[in-house]
């Protein structure tokens, strides 16, 4: 007999995972980085996430959090709520429009927010760690095997958006010596996962003026402390890891299920199945 367990990772961890029979886990959300463990996978049990059932919204909300930052959104809640008409220093912002965002992750996220970028006008630039044919949207690819491929990514990008899975690989990847070859007037915007931030590092990267600003809605410990300085940063905006909903995504996640139900009867490869590449070891 074999088990098949529909899991969600937030409330099942690893190691309540248990059953002779079982052999394979479907988590009910996109992110598969708490129960990708080196030890599930040696007991022979197959890990796959609901990557994709949400991908509009998460696409639209890092677009949400470039427009904020483009047009300081925060100072004209401010100038609105004191019913105050201030025009001042607002003839130097820009449009999105003719700026390049580098896309860290082209997953299905990244992929959506790739080809909403370039009808905007944008340049896409976007980095991943397979070779292939650059995605829909995509005016230049850079991949691991490049050499400094994420370094000339960050070095050319107004928007630099973090659409990666936390994998070992990936944990910390944007740190001290990574924002450095970001430009003093880009953005980071994360909507991946907070760990894969050093974020001791980005607040020291924001107080400096480093970088330009920060669109946060995924951070290292979660509810994020009401003492961290975040919170109080003029350049950072912040969610608290939540978007808006299609009116489908119950539907979309009950669909991928069932399609990976039949995947798994026929011996194929699951949609979002965990390799040894996407191994999280907190």
């Amino acid at each position: 007999m074999i088990t098949t367990v529909y899991a969600n990772h937030y409330l099942l961890p690893p190691e309540e995972i248990k059953g002779e029979n079982l052999r394979w886990v479907h988590v009910t959300h996109a992110g598969v980085d708490r129960i990708a463990r080196p030890e599930i996978l040696k007991r022979g049990i197959r890990v796959s996430g609901s990557a994709g059932y949400s991908v509009e919204a998460l696409a639209e909300h890092a677009l949400f959090f470039m427009l904020s930052l483009a047009y300081k959104s925060a100072e004209l809640w401010d100038s609105q709520r004191r019913s105050a008409w201030e025009k001042e220093g607002r003839e130097h912002l820009r449009s999105l429009c003719g700026h390049t965002v580098g896309i860290v992750g082209l997953g299905h996220i990244g992929q959506a927010l790739a080809t909403r970028c370039a009808a905007m006008g944008m340049r896409v630039v976007g980095y991943r760690r397979s070779v292939g044919p650059a995605p829909a949207g995509v005016d230049h690819m850079y991949t691991a095997d490049d050499e400094n491929g994420l370094e000339k990514l960050l070095g050319e990008s107004d928007y630099v958006v973090l659409a990666l899975p936390l994998t070992n690989a990936s944990r910390g990847l944007m740190n001290a010596r990574t924002l450095a070859m970001m430009k003093r007037s880009a953005k980071l915007i994360n909507i991946a996962r907070g760990e894969v931030v050093d974020e001791t590092a980005l607040i020291n990267a924001l107080k400096k003026d480093e970088i330009a600003g920060a669109g946060l809605d995924v951070f290292c410990q979660e509810p994020l402390p009401s003492d961290s300085p975040l919170w109080t940063l003029p350049n950072v905006l912040i969610t608290p890891h939540t978007s808006a909903r299609e009116p489908d995504r119950d539907e979309r996640a009950v669909a991928l299920i069932c399609d990976n139900i039949g995947r798994y009867r026929a011996g194929l490869v699951l949609h979002n199945e965990v390799s040894d590449d996407d191994l999280f070891t907190p």
